[in-house]
């Protein structure tokens, strides 16, 4: 099933605008700005460092970019015009970035021009990974680096016990909003076939239990889409977000999601 980021460009600005506050909360919450701190604090640094951002969104993410990597100069790349155009207002007072709409098969940058290609949940809406991987080892310069980090979202639970029926609206949610929930299993062999020097995959575990804001925002929006789609009528929406909602309330809500980074060089 083709997700949401996938038909990226089709979307109408109302979906457009929930997508992007979910960036926002996702990428502000600590539990993330803690993740983002660890694995991109450990990239090499070289001097006047070229990062090109693929899938870069409203530029939420590259706000860690440019906090944990201190780039020379960042290029931002999103199929989605109304993403670039948001980007594009979040920096307008900052030298040295430039969004340009492009996707990860195509960013539309020339050859061996970046030291670092960085991926922040990006693999995991794409139908060709294997590509996007090729066109990552093309502009990138002889010994520069790839960094790619999603979710390993098949892992994904709100449950507090078999059966748990909130369990049902986040596969509903992976159903809607991820292409491939075990792409990130599987791009380690992936980039070798490419030609990448392959790190060993990173694990990164993301729990929230008080403040789940994302996953709240997730798995409405993953409902939502459901309902569009045809799954589910308004009423059973509207009943899981309550449930979780409540749940919050009671103390007892439960979300978990295993992130992972792949870090890859391109042979000098």
């Amino acid at each position: 099933m083709a997700d949401l980021h996938t038909l990226i460009r089709d979307q109408p600005e109302d979906v457009l605008e929930l997508i992007a506050k979910s960036m926002d909360v996702r990428a502000n919450e600590p539990a993330m700005r803690a993740i983002c701190a660890r694995y991109m604090g450990a990239i090499p640094r070289v001097n006047d460092l070229r990062v090109l951002e693929i899938g870069c969104g409203n530029g939420a993410a590259t706000a860690h970019v440019l906090e944990y990597v201190e780039p020379r100069e960042l290029v931002g790349v999103d199929p989605s015009e109304a993403f670039i155009r948001m980007a594009r207002e979040r920096y307008a007072d900052r030298t040295g970035i430039r969004f340009e709409v492009g996707d990860a098969v195509d960013t539309g940058e020339p050859d061996a021009s970046f030291d670092l290609v960085i991926a922040h949940t990006v693999f995991s809406h794409l139908p060709d990974p294997a590509t996007a991987l090729h066109e990552a080892y093309r502009v990138l310069k002889p010994g520069g680096r790839l960094v790619v980090f999603d979710g390993d979202y098949a892992t994904n639970t709100v449950a507090l016990f078999a059966g748990d029926p909130l369990q049902t609206a986040m596969e509903v949610a992976l159903r809607n909003l991820a292409h491939d929930p075990y792409v990130m299993r599987r791009l380690s062999a992936l980039a070798r076939e490419v030609g990448f020097e392959v790190e060993p995959l990173d694990a990164h575990g993301y729990v929230q239990t008080t403040s789940p804001d994302y996953l709240l925002t997730l798995l409405a929006r993953g409902v939502g889409a459901g309902a569009n789609a045809g799954e589910m009528g308004q009423d059973l929406v509207e009943g899981f977000v309550s449930e979780a909602l409540a749940r919050v309330e009671a103390g007892t809500f439960y979300g978990a999601i295993l992130f992972l980074s792949l870090g890859a060089l391109k042979p000098a």
